[in-house]
């Protein structure tokens, strides 16, 4: 059985996180208000939810705003615990969102955040090692420095690293 991510924010800046962890065999779940895809037409909840194909991520409609609705459908895509958490949410619901996913995750699943201004708050969810991205200034391609960083994260927490701070910017990944 592959493992399976979950990638809140993965339509946006992040969508090549979560492109290349499907392209690995992960089963990937990204919730968002934007499709990637166009939605299954089918009958039923899994055609209203989520858009599944073959080895690219699975769309889930979601709103920040409504966390608990977002926790449900995200669970019924994934299937299972999901082992992996990479999350780019808006500050003003960050805390409600990852509340509302920790009980989709398994025990001590890795948790990456990607935050775009500094203070970095604390991490939120206990008992999930959390590796944080800080995005700092960009001139000129901005959106493969972004993917990088948040990629080398993503290593350093599947590997097991500690918990700690990255800032990407304009100097990192060159």
């Amino acid at each position: 059985m592959s493992q399976a991510a979950l990638v809140l924010g993965g339509t946006g800046m992040l969508a090549f996180c979560a492109a290349e962890l499907s392209s690995r065999g992960w089963h990937v779940v990204v919730p968002s208000r934007r499709a990637p895809l166009m939605p299954d037409s089918g009958p039923g909840r899994a055609a209203r939810a989520t858009v599944r194909t073959g080895n690219r991520p699975t769309w889930v409609r979601a709103e920040w705003a409504e966390p608990a609705a977002l926790a449900e459908d995200a669970q019924f895509a994934l299937g299972r615990p999901a082992d992996l958490l990479v999350a780019w949410v808006d500050a003003a619901y960050r805390e409600t969102v990852l509340r509302a996913v920790e009980p989709l995750l398994a025990p001590h699943a890795p948790v990456v955040e990607v935050h775009a201004a500094a203070p970095v708050p604390d991490p939120l969810l206990d008992g999930h090692p959390t590796q944080q991205v800080l995005l700092g200034h960009f001139q000129h391609d901005a959106n493969r420095r972004i993917s990088a960083g948040v990629l080398e994260a993503v290593e350093r927490a599947l590997a097991g690293r500690p918990p700690s701070l990255h800032q990407v910017d304009e100097y990192s990944y060159r």
